[in-house]
């Protein structure tokens, strides 16, 4: 059996990932699937196409973790992920190799503030499902149905749903109708908090945060690799995920080995921006960034990192991870793989030692 990986592709300014468990089980976190019009842009479509599984002839992923619905993270879903019943996918959707997601993982808190149409599709999608599930139709829980919600209720109602719901602190090892034991996610984010209005980057501050836990046999007692998404959460979320965390005597939620850098490394996730006017990082996120395991590892999922005005990624962001892991453990997907041109994901195998590119 092949260990489980996780790969990071290159989208510019935007996420996505893919995770691959031993039983080839699949979970992308986000989609930026841009037009691959110049030798620049890595064919994300063509790749999950060739690393997700099939059954008959539809290539489906098991989860998909949608962590906000900012255009960079949900870009394509409508065009490239199918929706609607599964058992009316069509020729048409097989022509143009549509993937069904087999689960959704969906957070209400976000729900009515729809910014583009590929948000639209998910919330739409979402809504879809969970009416089956109100419904208590028969076809709620086949592949293509199914929908895990995260975190608290906005505007919209869903306590009727209750036992669908994983929230800050679960640990969730059930995916697509299947348990995992050498696989798990704790959840960190949103919190209640979050319900109280956040200003202009509330979509961005209520992103849903996951560290994903992953052993190589079952007997183990610690974790082989501990992986960390945060979507594009800013320094006030991770604060509050710090706090709760150490009341909850839950540290080991915080260790990480990799850590994908919130807002595609933002200064955000330090201070407040502008850097200029909010110069000195926060000491929470630094202590978050202390909770690093042995040879851990940052990742930028931005574009090429540049000492200029042109901000996300910021140079000065960059800085600070380095100086926690060092030059060499910080990883950009836009520059540290290129063939001919093309940056190429970042991949690392799980296995007994720990993380291997």
């Amino acid at each position: 059996m092949a260990n489980a990986t996780i790969k990071y592709y290159p989208v510019g300014n935007g996420d996505t990932s893919l995770i691959t468990l031993e039983d080839k089980t699949t979970i992308v976190v986000d989609c930026n699937i841009r037009n691959c019009d110049n030798d620049e842009i890595y064919d994300v479509k063509k790749d999950l196409l060739q690393s997700l599984q099939y059954s008959n002839d539809i290539p489906y992923v098991d989860v998909f973790i949608l962590t906000h619905g900012d255009q960079d993270h949900c870009r394509g879903f409508k065009n490239h992920f199918y929706q609607g019943a599964p058992e009316k996918y069509s020729e048409a959707d097989k022509k143009e190799k549509r993937i069904r997601v087999d689960t959704m993982w969906f957070s209400p808190m976000i729900a009515e503030e729809h910014t583009n149409d590929d948000e639209d599709a998910y919330q739409q999608e979402a809504e879809r499902r969970l009416a089956l599930h109100r419904n208590k139709d028969p076809k709620k829980d086949n592949p293509g149905n199914r929908i895990k919600i995260i975190g608290y209720d906005g505007s919209t109602d869903y306590k009727d749903l209750d036992h669908l719901r994983a929230k800050p602190g679960d640990i969730v090892d059930h995916f697509n109708d299947r348990n995992q034991v050498l696989f798990s996610i704790f959840i960190h984010a949103p919190f209640k908090e979050h319900l109280e209005a956040l200003g202009d980057d509330k979509k961005n501050s209520t992103s849903i945060v996951f560290q994903a836990r992953f052993k190589n046999t079952p007997y183990q007692q610690d974790f082989s690799t501990l992986a960390m998404f945060g979507g594009d959460s800013d320094h006030t979320s991770w604060c509050i995920i710090l706090e709760k965390t150490k009341k909850y005597r839950n540290e080991h939620a915080l260790k990480w080995d990799l850590f994908l850098s919130p807002h595609h490394c933002s200064w955000s996730f330090f201070n407040d921006r502008p850097q200029e006017e909010n110069p000195d990082p926060k000491k929470t996120s630094l202590e978050v960034l202390d909770y690093k395991r042995n040879n851990a590892k940052v990742i930028a999922s931005s574009k090429k990192i540049l000492d200029d005005e042109d901000n996300p990624p910021h140079y000065e962001a960059k800085q600070e991870y380095v100086k926690k892991v060092t030059d060499g453990n910080f990883l950009n997907t836009t520059t540290y793989n290129v063939v001919n041109k093309t940056p190429q994901p970042i991949i690392f195998e799980i296995t007994s030692q720990g993380i291997v590119k």
